[in-house]
């Protein structure tokens, strides 16, 4: 499946956004928007900028905000290249113990960019997810995953078929949550290669997804709410998989 970017620039704002960039692909950065303040908070970008001859602009906060249409931008915002994705093979190709996340119609990018930064946490190999636009390439999500964008790749997709098919043959199972049912993550054991499936708030995985997986997990709890926000459900099943890793 080939995933297509119709542009190749994105900004990038927040100080961890912004300083992962720097310290993983520099050479990306086309130019620079940053404060007064700013100037002085990030030495070492603002030389690399000089030294290169790359444009950089100082501005008050009012035009950073217009710049980012935000106000977390911390002082600073990146143009940068847009950010390489890799095809769905690539992943599902990887050696060694994997876990890839799969986000089904998870489009609000605060949620997405919070999942990017426990991911990156722990060591997820990346993510798929299914949503109308590659919200995983805006600058809130980028800034929300305060830097873990720049470890994880989030590949965009239009259907499921194409991971399916190659997870599959290359030994993947599938696991997805579940509020009402499944075995507790704490009793259960995940495989070499796991595919985690989660779905978007309220509405849960569709049917057609559930019906494909290997098997249901869950979270105990004290059952006081209905379920976790999914970036904190994300977060919980991760802290598991990482420790059996440890072992």
């Amino acid at each position: 499946m080939k995933h297509l970017i119709k542009n190749q620039e994105m900004k990038v704002y927040g100080r961890h956004a912004c300083l992962k960039v720097f310290e993983k692909r520099p050479q990306d950065i086309i130019r620079a928007y940053v404060t007064r303040d700013g100037v002085f908070e990030y030495k070492s970008l603002m030389k690399f900028l000089a030294d290169q001859k790359l444009a950089y602009h100082v501005v008050d906060k009012e035009e950073i905000d217009a710049v980012t249409r935000a106000t977390h931008h911390e002082n600073i915002c990146l143009v940068v290249k847009t950010k390489r994705i890799p095809e769905v093979k690539e992943l599902l190709d990887q050696k060694g113990r994997s876990l890839i996340l799969c986000l089904e119609e998870v489009e609000n990018p605060h949620n997405l960019g919070a999942i990017m930064r426990s991911a990156a946490h722990f060591g997820v190999t990346g993510i798929f997810y299914e949503a109308k636009v590659p919200v995983a390439l805006t600058a809130s999500a980028f800034r929300t995953s305060e830097g873990g964008a720049e470890s994880v790749p989030a590949v965009h997709l239009l259907n499921w078929n194409d991971v399916l098919d190659i997870a599959k043959k290359n030994g993947y199972k599938t696991y997805a949550t579940s509020s009402h049912e499944g075995e507790s993550i704490f009793k259960t054991v995940f495989p070499e290669k796991t595919l985690l499936f989660l779905g978007a708030e309220g509405e849960g995985l569709s049917e057609k997804l559930l019906k494909k997986m290997n098997q249901l997990i869950s979270i105990p709890g004290t059952g006081e709410v209905e379920s976790l926000n999914v970036s904190n459900a994300t977060t919980a099943i991760l802290t598991e998989w990482y420790r059996q890793g440890l072992k």
